[in-house]
């Protein structure tokens, strides 16, 4: 069995470890789609990709493949359909496993399902006001959408037919202080001095918002009903990022939506890459994954590229997508207290176990 895990280990903790350890046996594989060195919260990874892949195949995975920076700063909906499209067109995995606060398979499909029944409804509680989670909240009286894990699984359910596998998570859960189980509680243990994070780049940031016009926020993904005026005035006094978020947000508009938009406007990931995956990105392997990447250049529906020389012979939206991964990453760099060069995306090299 091959199996595909969505994550971004930012950064990898013990639960982790005990989602690889539980779902694979002697035979089997798992790939990784991980975020690179943008993650879904809206926030900088703390430590960059190839430092995460390298952690991840140390630790049980076979093969990690990157989800782009458009894509890890997605929605959650986003988010998850377009790290299912990548572990889909490798040919190679059969089986989705993701750790989640509900591990019952019949539950997550039959709350999956009353979801999608009452779409019309969640959109007229939408109209009232209400953000997406909260509007959904509203119409569907579950307890399992109490949990962030869990409403993440759901979107997989939504967006995949391959079978899957619900770990049930461990420790004391999601934003808790748990540090052996909460990559969140592990983040505040961590010195600004030794990972990166928008903190370090914070006046950059600013500087960056107070050059863009309504117009230039309009263009952002997520940014829409007048959205980009209030983002506009929040900016013009707004003296920290946090001071931003806060006076951006409305029931409306959650914390992380403000965030993802926040930090896609600040790196320039605007509509114009609105498109599906144009390829699978190979991060790093170890030798069981030498022979799945064997496979899986035979039957993958997508080109499966390993160094940027490999862009060059692809089309238009990959090489479009490759640049900007380029330029996210120069921009990534300013981001720890030892600025970092710009062209490392360039140089990198696949991480081999």
């Amino acid at each position: 069995m091959t199996i595909g895990i969505i994550c971004e280990l930012n950064p990898f903790h013990a639960g982790h470890k005990y989602l690889f350890d539980a779902v694979k046996c002697d035979d089997d594989s798992i790939v990784c789609v991980m975020s690179g060195n943008t993650v879904q919260r809206g926030e900088l990874a703390v430590y960059d990709k190839f430092a995460r892949t390298k952690t991840a195949l140390e630790n049980g995975a076979d093969l990690v493949i990157e989800l782009p920076c458009v894509y890890s700063t997605s929605s959650a909906e986003g988010f998850a359909k377009n790290a299912v499209k990548l572990l889909e067109a490798t040919g190679v995995v059969d089986t989705l496993a993701f750790g989640c606060e509900c591990d019952s398979q019949d539950e997550l499909i039959a709350l999956s399902r009353e979801i999608k029944a009452h779409d019309a409804e969640i959109k007229l509680e939408m109209k009232k006001g209400l953000s997406y989670p909260a509007a959904r909240k509203s119409v569907i009286k579950s307890d399992l959408l109490d949990y962030p894990n869990n409403i993440l699984a759901l979107e997989y359910l939504a967006e995949t037919k391959l079978d899957f596998i619900p770990v049930e998570r461990i420790g004391l859960g999601h934003d808790s202080e748990d540090v052996n189980y909460s990559s969140s509680a592990i983040r505040k243990e961590l010195s600004p001095n030794e990972i990166f994070t928008l903190k370090n780049c914070e006046r950059a940031v600013l500087y960056k918002l107070r050059t863009m016009s309504a117009e230039d926020f309009l263009n952002i993904e997520d940014v829409n009903e007048g959205l980009e005026n209030r983002i506009v005035e929040a900016v013009k006094g707004a003296k920290t990022l946090d001071e931003l978020y806060d006076s951006i947000k409305t029931k409306r508009y959650t914390h992380s939506r403000i965030r993802r938009i926040i930090l896609r406007a600040y790196l320039g990931i605007t509509k114009n890459y609105s498109f599906e995956p144009p390829y699978i990105r190979v991060l790093g392997f170890n030798g069981r994954g030498k022979e799945l990447l064997a496979k899986m250049k035979e039957s993958a529906s997508l080109p499966v590229i390993s160094r940027y020389s490999d862009v060059s012979a692809l089309g238009e939206n990959a090489q479009k997508l490759f640049e900007l991964e380029c330029r996210v990453t120069d921009i990534y760099n300013l981001a720890h207290k030892e600025i970092l060069p710009c062209g490392e995306e360039q140089r990198s090299k696949v991480i081999i176990i």
